[in-house]
């Protein structure tokens, strides 16, 4: 192997690796774009309140608007809390927020909650920019719910509070 040759093989692996990098690049970019964040009932801290909480937390660095938020119920519905705000029978339950539903930075967390008559088995919340819910769930539902309930989302897809 000569000096031309050898010269010509390294350009090629340097321009493969300069080629991969790129595309490993764009990649985190995009994928870093997304709104992350987690979703799971109950409070971000443990204390005794009487009211049904759940909590969502950023973990985006740039800012997230929440446009849905809500449980799920043991029948598998979802229960959108800014919608039940709007209809007169919620008028009369005493709402407990904490934090905004605009999550600024990273690791920024937002609660609410309410008295309700059964427990629910999980939460959801979707940002204006996800066309699906992000759901978590209470730790002591079993698998086969958790499934069902996935299954039932992808199926309804934007449609899931129907």
């Amino acid at each position: 192997m000569d000096v031309e040759s050898l010269t010509k093989l390294i350009t090629l692996v340097g321009a493969v690796i300069a080629a991969c990098t790129g595309v490993w690049s764009l990649w985190l970019q995009m994928r870093g774009k997304r709104d992350r964040f987690a979703v799971r009932p109950g409070t971000v801290r443990p204390e005794i309140i009487r009211e049904t909480m759940m909590h969502v937390v950023s973990h985006s660095d740039h800012p997230i608007q929440l446009a849905d938020y809500g449980f799920i119920d043991p029948d598998f519905k979802f229960s959108s809390i800014p919608l039940e705000r709007e209809l007169s029978d919620f008028h009369d339950s005493h709402l407990y927020q904490r934090g905004e539903s605009v999550l600024e930075k990273r690791s920024d967390y937002f609660e609410i909650g309410y008295i309700r008559r059964d427990t629910p088995i999980g939460a959801f919340a979707k940002s204006v920019t996800q066309s699906r819910p992000t759901i978590g769930f209470a730790w002591d539902t079993p698998v086969w719910k958790k499934l069902w309930v996935r299954t039932l989302l992808l199926v309804k897809g934007r449609g899931y509070l129907r």
